[in-house]
């Protein structure tokens, strides 16, 4: 599976053809982590709601591993930009946990 993320274009870029950035759990780590990086915040969120349903959907342990390690990158992006907001997250009891 798969995370497309359209770029939203730059104010006055010229308009170029933009390839879509897209989140491969399968990806090497470090590939993943390049492409983290290249998220908005809103689209990281988006991301980690998104990753949440198909890691209650996976049945193969293999894949639901690779989607916790790039839950855990997205995590990551996510403190760093903004520890403040992500710690008072964490305190008000973070993500929404799921019944299965």
């Amino acid at each position: 599976m798969q995370f497309p993320w359209q770029p939203r274009p730059r104010p006055r870029a010229p308009r170029a053809q933009v390839e879509p950035i897209r989140l491969d759990p399968a990806a090497d780590v470090e590939v993943q982590r390049k492409l983290v990086a290249r998220l908005t915040a809103e689209q990281l969120t988006a991301a980690w709601y998104l990753s949440g349903d198909a890691l209650q959907a996976a049945r193969d342990p293999r894949r639901a591993q690779q989607l916790v390690v790039l839950r855990g990158l997205m995590l990551d992006a996510l403190e760093q930009r903004d520890p403040v907001r992500y710690d008072r997250w964490l305190r008000a009891g973070g993500p929404p946990v799921e019944a299965r």
